[in-house]
């Protein structure tokens, strides 16, 4: 592909934003590697005011209003939960929405890409089905946070927020949404929807969102919703409209926050992932029955034992923790 026909949006913060700390220079980072691994793509870089733009080498800017903080759920204490998710809605919205070239990528302003396989890769996976067949073309995102499981139970729609790759339409689909309006306790829901489960992880909101826009009939009612039909559609979803693959798979480098010691960096929170061999699964399953998957068995094999060393032990604790929260909140 020629590499023109890509426009790359970094989206979010240049230096700490709002409280919200942010790595020294990593926005270099991630605009210079774009520029070694898509020479000629072009670079929106959609952030916000009084941002300091010195030395980064992009070809287009957007300057946004801030929205501010938005409050998805409660504490037992009764304390706001406070989140950026309007804040990347709108830096990602209205980036992509000045996209002119065929394909685009979303990428955070502290993430920086390490190779372009992604583009191979969303060539490869061609096949669809017709039922939920949402996008024209597939579109390429990160396993980090696209979780299989969380909080030791199976998860549906939990989609990373990180990268993107696909058709322009496809990928501005996914964030030309409405922006999340605060959350508004009562007696019946003092905590959050869906209590006294958790609320709905943002990855989840932030996709079904999207999606909705194609069948109003898809919704979760909190983080643990995984009534089989959920799963089963949640997997019919992905593999018709995704390619889900790990960081060094697609060719993206993330910000220090997520290395080393980070939970999500570790073993137990890797195999809490969806693994591309299990896209390749669905994907069989759904969409291609031809495919050869390499090393399915050594690999399904491998990822069963560490999730049963790290995943499926959390299941105890995550309903005793459901427990405490329905008690406490009775008493309260």
């Amino acid at each position: 592909m020629d590499y023109c026909d890509i426009t790359v949006v970094v989206q979010g913060p240049v230096q700490t934003f709002q409280d919200r700390p942010q790595e020294a220079n990593i926005t270099q980072k991630c605009i210079a590697s774009i520029r070694e691994y898509l020479p000629g793509a072009h670079i929106i870089l959609s952030t916000w005011p009084e941002q300091d733009l010195t030395g980064l080498d992009y070809d287009e800017i957007v300057i946004s209003d801030d929205p501010g903080v938005n409050i998805r759920n409660y504490t037992i204490n009764g304390e706001p939960q406070k989140y950026n998710n309007n804040r990347q809605i709108v830096s990602s919205r209205e980036g992509l929405k000045k996209v002119k070239t065929p394909y685009a990528i979303k990428i955070r302003s502290d993430n920086y890409l390490t190779g372009n396989n992604f583009v191979e890769l969303q060539k490869k996976y061609y096949k669809r089905s017709d039922e939920y067949n949402f996008f024209n073309e597939r579109v390429v995102v990160s396993n980090t946070f696209t979780r299989r499981y969380a909080k030791g139970f199976p998860v549906a729609f939990h989609i990373s927020d990180f990268f993107y790759y696909g058709r322009t339409e496809d990928v501005l689909a996914l964030w030309d949404i409405p922006l999340f309006e605060d959350f508004q306790p009562s007696k019946v829901t003092p905590i959050n929807d869906g209590f006294p489960n958790f609320v709905i992880d943002c990855t989840q909101a932030l996709f079904i969102s999207a999606i909705k826009k194609f069948d109003q009939n898809i919704s979760l009612e909190h983080l643990l919703d995984n009534r089989k039909y959920k799963l089963i559609q949640s997997d019919k979803i992905i593999a018709n409209n995704l390619i889900v693959a790990s960081p060094e798979h697609i060719g993206l480098g993330l910000c220090q926050k997520f290395l080393g010691k980070a939970r999500i960096s570790r073993r137990s929170g890797q195999v809490a992932m969806l693994q591309f061999f299990e896209w390749q699964k669905i994907y069989q399953k759904y969409c291609d029955s031809s495919i050869c998957i390499d090393s399915f068995i050594k690999n399904k094999v491998n990822i069963s034992f560490f999730r049963l060393l790290h995943v499926y032990p959390n299941r105890i604790q995550t309903k005793f923790k459901i427990f405490k929260r329905k008690m406490k909140n009775l008493k309260s």
